[in-house]
Formats: C-alpha cells, structure tokens, sequence
C-alpha cells in the first residue's frame, strides 16, 4: 500500500480553498477529504471505531548463524629446553678465579666447593667471604637469556609449529 496523501486530494483541496490559502490550511483540507472517502475506508477501515486496533509490533528476525563448535584443548605438560638449558648452564660454568665448575667439584666429591660454587653462579655471593658480586652471577644470566629465547620462541609461534608436529615434550 503506498504511503502518503494522493495528489488528487491535494489538488481537490486547493481548487476547494482557492488561490489564498496557506499550504498547511490544503495539507489539513486534503487530509479531512481522504479520510472522509470511501477509498480511505476501504483501504485501512476507520481506525477511530475500531476498538483495540492497536498496531501490534513485529519482532525483527535475525539471521541464526551456526554455533562453533569449541574446542577443547588439554594441556600437555612440555618441557621448555631454552629455559632449562640456560638454567642448567650455572651449574657447568667455571666461577672467576676457579679451577672447576661446580658439577666438576661435585664430581671429585667436595660437596662445600660445589655449593659454593653454585650460589656464587646465581647470586654473585662468595659465602666464604662475604663478598657479593653482581658481574659473578653468570649462572643468572644465563638462565635469564635462556628464559628471554623461550619467550621470544613463544610469541614467534615456534612453540606452537613444535607442538602441531606432534614433537612431544620438547618446546624451546
């Protein structure tokens, strides 16, 4: 049905109200001869008498759209080998001014030189004499840059080509 007032009672309007009148004064004219016809009445039937001839509101439809489905991922324990590595490194590096590393002392069964050795490797702290060193902690540093190359591996997606491989275990 088309919307809007037809332009043949506009024109019956005018011819009606004469050449004076103001546009809202035809518009309004127009209108009250539209809704007396029989053609407004038949079209829409007059709203006024009808009782409870309320327009109902149509709801929208939407577009369902196929659910995804989830995925379920289980977690695998995996042992990241640049973190490890650099952390097992304090053990085998050789101290400033020493003649074995700690795993060498170990070895040869000197248990006081081992410890010592291993906490002067991570912390830079002799325990004989007190003396703490930062620059003597390579131990430290190697773990920390083996932690650094396991987290640039991540967000690289290394890891992750790894483990769509189906290497187990390993993750650098």
């Amino acid at each position: 049905m088309p919307r809007g007032l037809p332009a043949s009672y506009i024109k019956k309007a005018k011819r009606e109200l004469g050449k004076g009148a103001s546009w809202h004064d035809v518009f309004k004219r127009a209108w009250e001869l539209y809704k007396g016809s029989k053609v407004y009445k038949a079209v829409s039937g007059n709203p006024s008498r009808k009782k409870g001839s309320r327009k109902k509101s149509s709801k929208k439809r939407s577009v369902s759209r196929m659910a995804r489905k989830k995925r379920r991922y289980r977690r695998k324990m995996t042992i990241p080998m640049a973190a490890i590595g650099g952390s097992l490194a304090g053990l085998f590096i050789t101290p400033q001014g020493w003649a074995a590393s700690p795993v060498g002392h170990a070895l040869k069964g000197n248990l006081e030189n081992t410890f010592r050795g291993i906490v002067l490797n991570y912390t830079g702290l002799d325990i004989q004499t007190g003396e703490w060193d930062f620059m003597k902690a390579q131990g430290l540093f190697a773990a920390l840059i083996g932690i650094a190359a396991h987290k640039i591996a991540s967000m690289l997606g290394i890891n992750r080509t790894l483990a769509r491989a189906k290497i187990p275990l390993i993750r650098i």
